[in-house]
Formats: structure tokens, sequence, C-alpha cells
């Protein structure tokens, strides 16, 4: 099979996250039935809309693994961030039991440290994201 070109790269280099997932699924051939699992959200869709995409990045991204990028001059569009949770006397919530979604679907969960923190937690729509403490902390 020929390779297809990745086109929208502007000459810049892609790096070697997108230039294998491009050769990967660009060459796939139709399975109208199938479908593909975006990693990050939880979310499916059909997995022909994968060679729909021009470049690795599109497809990355659509799996839900993007955020490995390393191509140059990509802007990212992702937000990584760790949280202090704290009382409204501004103690830290140390040893507290949370669970971090985006809309449906849980993208971290865990104990925060003595200091109050969370792990850090990485999504592509900072405004969608919500942080849950269990009951009787």
């Amino acid at each position: 099979m020929e390779q297809q070109k990745q086109d929208e790269t502007e000459g810049k280099e892609e790096c070697q996250l997108c230039r294998i997932t491009y050769s990967i699924y660009s060459n796939f051939p139709p399975m109208p039935s199938a479908m593909a699992l975006n990693a990050e959200t939880g979310e499916w869709f059909p997995f022909d809309r994968l060679k729909s995409y021009s470049n690795g990045y599109e497809m990355a991204e659509a799996l839900g693994y993007a955020w490995a990028c390393d191509c140059r001059e990509r802007s990212r569009n992702r937000f990584d961030e760790q949280f202090v949770l704290r009382d409204r006397k501004g103690r830290p919530f140390a040893n507290a039991r949370y669970r971090a979604r985006v809309g449906l679907n849980v993208v971290a969960s865990g104990v925060t440290d003595a200091a109050g923190r969370t792990q850090r937690i990485s999504t592509k729509d900072a405004r969608r994201l919500t942080l849950e403490i269990s009951a009787g902390v």
C-alpha cells in the first residue's frame, strides 16, 4: 500500500508519535462497523473517522494521546494542573479522597497528600473538569 502524504504540516517537522500514528491509521482498510476509543475521555467513535484526518496529530487527538505530541511550534491546547484542596479556613484537606471528572468520565482519582495536593491532572478542556471530594472529609 502506498502511504498517504500528511497535509497541513506547513513544512514543519512532525514528531515521531504523529508520524507513526499517521503511518498506521492512514493505511487501514475501511471498517464501517468498527469503533475506536478515545483513551482520555472514554468516548467511542467510528473507527473510519480516523482516515478522514489529514495528519497524525489529529488522529492522536481523536484517540486521546495527543498530549504526548512533541511537534515543534504546535500549540498543545492542554491543561495539566495539580490542585490543592482546602477548607473554608484555608487549611489543607490532607488524605482526602477525590475524583476528577470530565463530563461523566472519571479522569483521575486518589487521595490528597499532607499539603492537600492532588496528583497532576491532564485534560483537554479545563472548563469541563469537576473535582469531587468524598463525604466524611
